[in-house]
């Protein structure tokens, strides 16, 4: 059986709303507190945003800045 677009897209929507319970699910059925999980991602992100603007920063100091 070979889906559309539409029905690939409707899929992937789904799933992604399905992604964080499921997520909070596993890891407090593996022991990891919902506390702990949080911590972890929050820690996650930061470290994305600090490496970007570094990023954005390298650029513009050797004037290959997006602006």
């Amino acid at each position: 059986m070979s889906l559309s677009m539409e029905q690939k897209s409707d899929i992937a929507a789904e799933v992604a709303k399905a992604t964080p319970p499921v997520t909070v699910a596993g890891a407090t059925v593996a022991g990891v507190q919902v506390n702990d999980l949080i911590l972890w991602a929050t820690l996650v992100y930061i470290v994305l945003q600090i490496g970007f603007l570094l990023y954005r920063w390298g650029r513009m100091h050797f004037g290959k800045g997006d602006e």
